[in-house]
């Protein structure tokens, strides 16, 4: 009994001796509470819980590891969020044309626009693929009158006078002036003075009369151009669509190309205040006319570096979108 009452006692000591204010543990001593994180990403945000810029950005992502098929599927998606993201429709027609599939992205943006052919975006990225594929052509071009330097000289007497003329709104003597230029050479620069002296007084005959020029020789893109730049005093989207049929089937014209710019230049300033005004459709659309503009109008100074009429479109296109931006 004695044995077992001393064995009591010195179990009961050794218990009162061990203390938890004498505990002492290395890890718990130096543990950080903010390094108490989950394994995952806490900013990780879902595909389906995405904006528009966030899934662009996913889908740049997916092109740098080369995995296209992914990023295709995003863009999709980034398109269901906000359809007119300039950078979303932008890359994906990169990327299927770097895939080799023109057809289907023509298709596809040929639809998009014909469902809103008031938006140059939509009209913007209807015609980019095919300006891109054709980046490397040169214009095709109809065979330029041959002109000595007596005849040039006259020509460019007659024009100027022309213009003094108009400007002191002596507008038949203008016109008269314009005629005998044109007795000299059928020029399409010259054939335009005349439809802006006689558009006011004369539309309908004027319109005839260039459409039956561009019926006799439909496989000029000048001649397009002269019958749209009549019918487009009054219906510039009509007069548009007439050379965007010519400039599909690669009719040669400079003034063709010319036009589109010219018109689209035009739509453009149609939507220019709605735009400044802080509507975001409008500043989109107005951007997409201008980026019509600046493409064609910049392919026709690379051709007539020095024509007044496209030194004068550019400038006025780029502060305007300096304007937008």
């Amino acid at each position: 009994m004695r044995k077992l009452l001393v064995l009591l006692a010195l179990m009961l000591a050794a218990c009162g001796s061990q203390s938890r204010d004498d505990y002492v543990d290395d890890v718990w001593d130096t543990y950080d509470p903010s390094l108490d994180r989950p394994t995952y990403d806490e900013r990780y945000v879902p595909p389906s819980r995405m904006n528009a810029d966030q899934l662009v950005e996913r889908a740049m992502g997916a092109e740098r590891d080369q995995r296209d098929d992914q990023a295709r599927v995003d863009y999709h998606a980034a398109f269901r969020r906000d359809r007119w993201h300039t950078q979303a429709n932008r890359r994906y027609q990169d990327l299927m044309l770097r895939n080799g599939l023109f057809d289907t992205v023509w298709q596809e943006y040929l639809d998009l626009w014909q469902t809103e052919p008031a938006r140059g975006d939509a009209f913007w990225f209807h015609l980019r693929p095919m300006l891109l594929k054709r980046a490397e052509q040169p214009m095709p071009l109809e065979r330029a009158s041959k002109l000595d330097d007596d005849q040039l000289a006259r020509i460019n007497e007659l024009t100027a006078e022309s213009a003094e003329k108009a400007q002191a709104g002596d507008r038949a003597g203008a016109l008269a002036a314009i005629d005998s230029a044109l007795e000299i050479a059928d020029l399409p620069e010259l054939h335009r003075v005349r439809i802006e002296l006689r558009r006011a007084d004369d539309y309908e005959a004027l319109l005839a009369e260039y459409a039956e020029r561009a019926e006799e020789n439909p496989a000029s893109g000048d001649n397009l151009y002269l019958h749209a730049r009549v019918l487009a005093y009054r219906d510039v989207p009509a007069a548009l669509e007439m050379l965007r049929g010519g400039w599909i089937l690669d009719v040669p014209g400079w003034w063709l190309r010319f036009g589109i710019g010219e018109f689209t230049r035009e739509l453009g300033d149609g939507q220019l205040d709605a735009a400044l005004e802080g509507d975001q459709g409008a500043q989109r659309s107005a951007q997409g006319w201008y980026a019509t503009a600046e493409a064609f109008l910049t392919a026709c100074k690379e051709v007539r570096p020095k024509a007044p009429e496209t030194l004068e479109q550019l400038g006025w296109i780029t502060t305007q979108r300096n304007r937008l931006e």
